[in-house]
């Protein structure tokens, strides 16, 4: 029988390390809540109550309760689930954390699993399907489907399969991934995971970052860049193609992917440094 101490010390490590992530280090603070829930649910399967841990905790597709939340935190027993869900978590998080900000990074990863999870609840539902669905992945795809929409030309540190790529554009680790997800889905791969919540988490994510984007709340105010150090670098028809895209585009966030896109193909890294742009061993002042 799960005791009522163990429903409040994990809804407690739930809800606390939530609140601390929309202040700071949301990928740290939430992959602890992940770590500490899963610990939680290792006593529940040694005291013979890890049933009744998920009858609390997880999602459930023949009822809403809070569990369309508190799944997000909470894994399989097997150990790869919330390795890989971390290591992926981390690999994505951290860069788009440190772009979009404490505040809109959570609010991305919890709309996204939500709705992964009240979306495939209700498809799982129409199917017939009774089932438990658990962990963070729907969030983590809701995270990424937002980083291809906001920084498609940013670069990451991404496992593809057995592959470590040091630097792989967000939008082909995107991409791959979805249109991996996207293929399980349609085929109805049986292999105990919820692709169809995965899909559901990116196209939510990605919304929701289109949103901020178009609607003002992502906005930034354009600053005065530096068109002659543009003009200057563009001496191939590739450069000169990327600089009339940065020329002509006036979402900031766009546009400053551009700009290290555009650095990239010239010196073969770049990083923003406050007004100036860090290329190829130089510092260029790229904002008046």
């Amino acid at each position: 029988m799960l005791s009522i101490g163990i429903i409040v010390l994990t809804l407690a490590i739930i809800v606390v390390f939530t609140v601390i992530s929309f202040k700071k280090n949301p990928v740290f603070y939430l992959s602890l809540a992940f770590v500490m829930v899963y610990l939680i649910e290792l006593y529940s399967y040694y005291q013979g109550s890890i049933l009744q841990f998920y009858e609390v905790f997880a999602c459930k597709s023949n009822i809403f309760d809070l569990g369309i939340f508190t799944a997000i935190y909470v894994h399989s027993l097997n150990p790869g689930h919330i390795f890989f869900n971390i290591l992926i978590f981390f690999l994505v998080g951290i860069p788009f954390a440190q772009k979009v900000g404490n505040f809109k990074f959570t609010s991305i990863f919890l709309v996204s699993g939500l709705l992964a999870n009240i979306g495939y609840s209700l498809f799982l539902r129409m199917s017939g399907i009774n089932s438990f669905l658990i962990g963070a992945s729907g969030a983590i795809f809701g995270i990424m489907g937002a980083f291809l929409i906001l920084y498609p030309n940013e670069e990451i540190t991404m496992f593809l399969g057995p592959i470590l790529m040091p630097r792989v554009k967000v939008k082909y680790a995107v991409l791959a991934f979805m249109a991996v997800e996207f293929l399980a889905t349609l085929f109805w791969v049986n292999d105990n995971v919820a692709h169809g919540a995965h899909v559901i988490g990116a196209v939510s994510g990605a919304l929701f970052a289109y949103a901020l984007r178009n609607y003002g709340v992502e906005r930034i105010r354009i600053k005065s860049l530096n068109y002659e150090i543009i003009d200057e670098l563009a001496d191939t028809p590739e450069l000169q193609s990327i600089a009339e895209k940065i020329k002509g585009e006036r979402d900031e966030i766009i546009r400053s992917s551009w700009l290290l896109e555009f650095f990239r193909k010239k010196n073969g890294d770049a990083e923003f440094e406050g007004k100036y742009i860090k290329s190829g061993g130089k510092k260029y002042r790229i904002y008046r």
